[in-house]
């Protein structure tokens, strides 16, 4: 059933891409087509919790990023617009609940300001992304945090076996260390490693297994400082801190036992695991 549907999602995207409709433009190097416009219904504001169905293709059609291989809907929280246009956040702006939309992007704006890392080898000046977005659902931030309350893992072991299909999905071949965090290290830092009592300063980015982000200190452009040894912060970040170098880069998959258990904690419903992408900025 899901592969017809994929099937019939990618027929529906081809046979609008080759309609005589035209791309339009905001001005700012963004390009868009819509293939559903739902006027009458709401269109997100920053803050709000969206859910949707998204792709993303290079300039040669090779699919880069496919929300549908993790989940049915993919959540995400709707940024502000940038303050020089022309990015994927201002594209989602421009949606209402219901919507389809096709969307062109410079690559190099996407990497560099939305995903604020750096640019991959094949993208070249001048190159685009091309989006193919759903807008399924919108939600203010109280109605998703109800919604969240009824929806979550009853256990321990139910969420070891939504683990286990996120590390075969996500090919990742890392084993667990002993207390059972995963450490991925993206970037080997040069300066100082830290130790109990030890300063640090870092950004990171928290999501979830299934990619919906609870927490974003880049975004915020405000670095997270806490002293190691104190309990400051859950288990397996303290961990995975510790196994890094000023500099460096890396990703932290926690499962609930080194986090917040069963128990849940604001947006954090019980037996989550939560993934880290971690710059490790100073240690004092």
């Amino acid at each position: 059933m899901n592969k017809l549907l994929i099937i019939l999602f990618f027929i529906s995207f081809l046979f609008i891409s080759c309609s005589n409709n035209e791309f339009k433009s905001d001005g700012f190097g963004l390009e868009y087509k819509f293939i559903v416009e739902n006027k009458d219904e709401r269109q997100p504001i920053p803050g709000e919790i969206i859910e949707v169905s998204m792709y993303y293709t290079d300039y040669k059609d090779s699919i880069l990023y496919d929300t549908r291989e993790f989940t049915r809907f993919f959540k995400m929280k709707v940024r502000n617009p940038s303050s020089n246009g022309g990015t994927i956040d201002d594209a989602i702006l421009l949606m209402h609940k219901g919507d389809s939309a096709i969307f062109k992007v410079d690559a190099i704006k996407f990497f560099t300001e939305t995903k604020q890392e750096n640019v991959p080898s094949f993208i070249k000046q001048g190159d685009k992304l091309i989006f193919y977005i759903k807008l399924h659902n919108i939600y203010t931030v109280s109605e998703y945090l109800e919604k969240k309350k009824k929806q979550h893992f009853e256990s321990e072991e139910e969420e070891m076996q939504a683990l286990e299909h996120y590390l075969k999905i996500a090919n990742i071949t890392e084993k667990p260390l002993p207390s059972g965090l995963y450490y991925i290290e993206k970037k080997k830092g040069t300066g100082k490693q830290p130790s109990d009592n030890s300063f640090v300063s870092i950004h990171y980015l928290g999501t979830f297994i299934n990619g919906e982000p609870f927490d974003n200190t880049y975004e915020r452009n405000s670095p997270f400082e806490f002293q190691l040894g104190k309990e400051l912060v859950i288990q397996g970040l303290e961990e995975g801190v510790k196994l890094m170098r000023e500099g460096g880069e890396a990703i932290l998959i926690i499962p609930s036992k080194l986090a917040y258990g069963s128990e849940q904690y604001k947006m954090i419903p019980p037996y989550s695991t939560l993934i880290f992408e971690i710059t490790l900025l100073k240690v004092k």
